[in-house]
């Protein structure tokens, strides 16, 4: 996949799951329509802004030590291929 694919589809997919996503959180911490992003202070918003990206950071960690994990069963898997060919 080059570039212009990766940009075209990660906008597809961010035009597709945003309004929702958006749509669902208002739900939760809006439902009554009296709060909402507007009628939070500059301060709130930085503050709600750190929290997202304090859970994005432990996803990332998440994904990060579970790629890792793969790629070493990968390779162990590969070099157990490897041997069995060479065995014969």
């Amino acid at each position: 996949m080059n570039d212009q694919e990766i940009k075209v589809r990660a906008l597809a997919e961010f035009t597709r799951e945003a309004p929702r996503k958006f749509d669902i959180g208002s739900a939760e911490h809006n439902p009554k329509g009296d709060k909402g992003l507007w009628r939070m202070s500059t301060a709130q918003l930085i503050d709600a802004q750190k929290e997202e990206q304090i859970d994005m950071w432990h996803y990332t960690v998440a994904l990060e030590h579970k790629l890792k994990e793969q790629d070493a069963l990968i390779l162990q898997l590969k070099h157990t291929i490897a041997n069995m060919h060479n065995d014969k």
